[in-house]
């Protein structure tokens, strides 16, 4: 079932000043992770600046189509059907320090490496990076804009589901620089005793 505005007149907007907040539950299918996101953004415009948000819709878009793609489950009920799309759990939180994401699913574990740090790939002026551009895989940078668009980004595992959290700070009106002190926070990662 995708998901439309319609779907969500029975919730009510909230008055201006007041923090958002938002909670979706939906099964990981690309139709509608982006209504989701469509609706995200309707929900918390004018609540951050358009360049807060936009960094929240990219970071969630990231998190939720690798779900969408690398989280199904292969232990369908029965032999032969389909994998088990992963079923969503979104929550958004507009807060002073910034916007908070959490997301939980039910598909398979995140791969540690995820978290590594990333960095991109140098490529210079000369002309041999130029060559070396070509020869960049066509995807893979996806956890490199999660980190770099977030902070206190964390995961871990309980039982069969993944749980994922991260801020998008907001930044100080005044001078431009982040309102949440140790904003670029290393990645955490938790694994429950």
């Amino acid at each position: 079932m995708t998901l439309r505005p319609e779907h969500f007149r029975h919730l009510r907007s909230v008055p201006p000043g007041r923090h958002p907040m938002f909670h979706h539950i939906f099964r990981a299918d690309p139709l509608t992770v982006r209504d989701a996101l469509v609706y995200m953004r309707q929900r918390f415009l004018g609540s951050a600046a358009e360049e807060v948000i936009a960094k929240v819709e990219l970071a969630l878009a990231e998190v939720l189509n690798n779900i969408c793609k690398h989280g199904g489950r292969d232990d369908a009920p029965r032999p032969g059907s389909a994998l088990h799309p992963p079923l969503i759990h979104l929550c958004i939180v507009r807060h002073v320090g910034g916007i908070a994401c959490a997301v939980t699913d039910d598909g398979k574990p995140l791969p540690p490496q995820c978290l590594d740090p990333r960095d991109l790939p140098f490529v210079g002026d000369d002309p041999a990076a130029s060559e070396a551009t070509f020869l960049l895989p066509e995807g893979g940078f996806g956890w490199y804009l999660i980190q770099d668009l977030t902070a206190s980004l964390s995961y871990f595992r309980e039982g069969r589901r993944n749980f994922l959290a991260f801020i998008v700070p907001v930044g100080d009106p005044q001078g431009g620089e982040p309102a949440t002190p140790g904003w670029k926070d290393a990645v955490h990662t938790a694994r429950p005793s």
